[in-house]
Parts: structure tokens; sequence; C-alpha cells
């Protein structure tokens, strides 16, 4: 009987031991963590083509949290699976914990150098009030681009090797009245919304294909 008793016992300690070290933690950055203080690391367990995050590799990023705790020169990225940001540490890449307000990016690419991303908004269609947006312009009409990605996992015949494979896709809404709008493809449907506007459109020759013209609609918009 003692025997048997200090099996268990031996069996609760290991289990214990076990459950401990897989348990994680939030650190006070709000970085997550391992309980023995490790970072957490972001992996994958197939090849893959394409890219999940934006933009391709890190840039260096302000980060503000729901809480209103900022940190500046944030060497990350943002996961688009998961819509969270990606920080690398010591050359490995790691999840922030944290619910994000807005990310900066303060040092980047061409094409996100300044770019602002928030969230907050109300939900529409596939994303939440916790989805990530870039704003391209804002006041009583705010202007906002969703990135997203699809993926594709094939495994050829006799192989264990899977590949994944990712499409990233953007879509633009406008935030108008309290209420998010999507707008339709080649942003068709965004005169009649800001109907205001529609002088400025023809006379300045604006093309709705194009992010840049569509912007400068919208700022028009709401310097009247």
């Amino acid at each position: 009987m003692k025997f048997a008793c200090f099996i268990c016992c031996l069996f609760f300690l290991s289990f214990s031991s076990i459950a401990q070290s897989m348990e994680t933690l939030t650190n006070e950055d709000g970085f997550l963590k391992n309980a023995d203080g490790s970072f957490i690391q972001k992996t994958t367990t197939f090849n893959e083509e394409g890219f999940s995050s934006l933009p391709q590799k890190n840039c260096v990023v302000i980060l503000k949290t729901k809480g209103g705790k900022v940190f500046n020169k944030v060497n990350g990225r943002i996961d688009l699976l998961t819509e969270g940001l990606i920080f690398t540490v010591r050359e490995q890449d790691m999840m922030c914990a944290l619910p994000i307000e807005q990310l900066l990016f303060d040092s980047c690419d061409a094409t996100l150098s300044g770019a602002l991303f928030k969230t907050g908004y109300p939900a529409v269609d596939k994303q939440t009030e916790k989805s990530l947006y870039q704003v391209l312009s804002q006041g009583k009409a705010t202007l906002l681009k969703h990135y997203s990605v699809k993926f594709q996992d094939i495994t050829p015949f006799n192989n264990t090797n899977t590949t994944r494979t990712y499409t990233q896709m953007q879509h633009y809404y406008l935030f108008l009245n309290g209420k998010m709008v999507s707008l339709e493809k080649n942003n068709t449907n965004l005169p009649e919304l800001i109907s205001s506007a529609k002088d400025y459109l023809s006379a300045n020759k604006l093309n709705l294909k194009k992010e840049a013209d569509v912007t400068k609609l919208v700022d028009y918009y709401n310097s009247l």
C-alpha cells in the first residue's frame, strides 16, 4: 500500500512538473512567455510559399495597446492570419499577447513607411472589432484598407511534406456615420456614399480604380 502511494505521489509530482513547464504567462511588457521566462515562438510545421505577413520582412513599428501602453521601435510585422504582431528577438519570431489599438510603421519600405493601422471599428464581413485596418483618410468619413490572406495546403502523393501556399487580398471600407460600408469592386459605390464630393471627382478626373485617387476624393470630402 505504501509503495502504491509512493508511485501515485511520483506521478502527481511528475504531472505537476509537466503542467508547469507547459504554462504560458504574460510578462510585464505584455508579450507571451513560457513559465521558464523564454518567449513563445511562432512556429510552422510545413513548407511555405508566399507570405502570410505584412510586410514580408520586419519594419520598425510603434505599438499602442488597448491599455494605452506604447512600445517604440519594435522590430516586427503584422501576422495576417491572426491580425496580431510578430516581433523578433534573437532571430526568433514571437507573438505579442496584448490587444492592439494601433500600429504605426515608423520605418519601412516606400509603400508602408508612415502607414497607420487601427482596430476598434464595428464588425463587418468576416472582421471583428479586433481586426486591423490601414487608415488611408480620416475624418467624418474614414477610408480603410483591410489586408487578409487565404492559403491552400498541398501534400504530394506518397509524400509527407505539406506545402502551404498563401495568397494575400485587399478590400476597402468606408467608416461613415458610425457604420462600416464595404466598397464595391473598383469602389464604384463611393461617389453615392459621399455625394457632396461628386463634382470634385469629375472636375479632377479621378480614377476610382486607383487607391491614391480614392484617397484624394475622401480627403476632399473630409475638408468640406
